[in-house]
């Protein structure tokens, strides 16, 4: 039984952690090419075109598509209840520490604070 648990909480974590290295490549690529100038529609889509022809765009498409696999294959494991608030909370830690570490953006009280309440409502949500 231990194991059934775990594999199955280790795909909800695996596809967290999958979406969150997608939305990392992408947001580290938006903030190469800085914001977005929504002056005309000739220079929005020259902007979506240096946004998606990079490699590093191709393969976090990919990720961002077998993603949803990898939680598919957990939701046939476990309740919905159960998978859902997980896969939110995993990836909302996941998002704030790799911003953090990756991205270099600010260490703040209330990012902190948010994660000890999603970390103990977690917690919560799985005594029973």
């Amino acid at each position: 039984m231990t194991n059934y648990y775990l594999l199955s909480w280790g795909l909800v974590v695996f596809s967290a952690v999958i979406d969150v290295v997608a939305v990392i490549i992408i947001k580290a690529r938006l903030n190469f090419l800085g914001p977005i100038n929504f002056g005309s529609i000739n220079e929005v889509l020259t902007y979506c075109v240096k946004v998606v022809s990079t490699l590093q765009s191709f393969t976090a498409t990919f990720l961002l598509l077998i993603s949803p696999i990898f939680y598919g294959f957990a939701l046939s494991r476990l309740s919905l209840s159960t998978a859902y608030p997980l896969i939110i909370a995993f990836t909302a830690i996941s998002l704030v520490l790799a911003s953090i570490f990756i991205l270099n953006e600010a260490v703040t009280f209330n990012r902190l604070l948010g994660l000890a309440i999603i970390i103990v409502g977690v917690f919560f949500v799985y005594l029973d």
